[in-house]
C-alpha cells in the first residue's frame, strides 16, 4: 500500500474501503480481508457483546405461622 512519494505517505484507496465495509454490513461479517499482489486491506467492525442479563433475587419464602393448641 505504500506509495512512492517524497513524503512516504501511505495511499489508501477510499471507496475500496466503503465497498468492503458494505459487504461486511451486508453479509454480517465481523472482519474480512483481501490482498492483490502487494497491497492488502482488512477491514473489521468491533463487536460489543450484549451485557449479561441480571436477574433479581427471589424474595425469601414467606414464614409459615403453625397455630399451637392453646394451654387449659
Amino acid at each position: 500500500m505504500a506509495d512512492d512519494n517524497k513524503q512516504g505517505a501511505m495511499h489508501v484507496d477510499i471507496e475500496l474501503v466503503r465497498q468492503l465495509a458494505a459487504v461486511l454490513d451486508e453479509t454480517q461479517l465481523t472482519e474480512i480481508e483481501v490482498e492483490d499482489g502487494e497491497r492488502r486491506v482488512r477491514v473489521a467492525r468491533t463487536v460489543t457483546a450484549a451485557p449479561a442479563v441480571q436477574y433479581a433475587a427471589a424474595p425469601a419464602p414467606a414464614r409459615r405461622h403453625i397455630a399451637l393448641p392453646a394451654r387449659p
